[in-house]
């Protein structure tokens, strides 16, 4: 095989990899789209439920209370599993969206916030 041959055949792999990254790139938007329960820039309440949370300590596990936090959807991604995954803009002090994003865990439920 030759340089030119190995260059050539390198090209044509790359073009083939493109065109299956842009087959998956309009899938996942497609998946997102038909899936989706929230909006761009939609309010949404994170709670953590209590139970869902303890704390070990000497006398076993202490449940903690019931825990709740505002976010904003900026993005969305699809995981491994093919759950879609919202990614979050933390609420600040004022009610506005902040910079910061918030996380939230498969334990977490999301709703939306009416307003």
């Amino acid at each position: 095989m030759t340089k030119e041959e190995y260059v050539a055949s390198i090209r044509e792999l790359e073009e083939i990899i493109t065109k299956y990254r842009e087959q998956e790139k309009r899938l996942k938007e497609q998946y997102i789209n038909e899936n989706k329960l929230f909006e761009v820039n939609e309010k949404v309440k994170i709670t953590t439920p209590a139970f869902r949370r303890a704390i070990p300590d000497e006398n076993g596990r202490r449940y903690m209370d019931e825990e709740c936090k505002y976010g904003f959807v900026e993005d969305y991604e699809v995981d491994n599993q093919g759950n879609i995954k919202y990614i979050l803009a933390r609420m600040n002090a004022t009610g506005k969206k902040s910079q910061h994003r918030t996380y939230y865990t498969d334990l977490d439920v999301l709703e939306k916030v009416k307003e």
